[in-house]
């Protein structure tokens, strides 16, 4: 299950949640996004209990776009213990996506990790 998320509702839903969330920045209008949206579904199966996956449209949700200062689209962050990650800043395999969220449950450190 993939979770819509807004500017109201993230601190309950991603910057307090136990397990680690995968957030996709998107926009109605972009099709990458659209394109991106079967493995997302798909991988938020396969994570099923371990990844939290959400979407934030950011045409609705300006506090959240601002904050994390999306500048590309899809833009895909990990979020856990309080740090947030950039994973993507364009379309990406489904393959290589998991590839990335194995490596950060995996505890790994990655480049451009900074407090929420």
């Amino acid at each position: 299950m993939v979770f819509n998320i807004s500017d109201e509702t993230f601190e309950e839903e991603v910057a307090q949640s136990t397990i680690p969330c995968v957030i996709a920045f998107t926009a109605g209008w972009c099709t990458y996004c659209d394109e991106m949206a079967p493995a997302l579904e798909a991988l938020s199966h396969t994570f099923e209990g371990r990844v939290k996956f959400c979407l934030v449209n950011i045409d609705e949700q300006r506090a959240l776009r601002i904050k994390f200062a999306v500048a590309a689209l899809p833009y895909i962050v990990y979020v856990a213990h309080g740090q947030k990650t950039p994973l993507f800043d364009a379309i990406v395999s489904e393959q290589r996506l998991e590839e990335r969220i194995r490596f950060m449950l995996e505890g790994n450190d990655a480049p451009g990790t900074t407090p929420l």
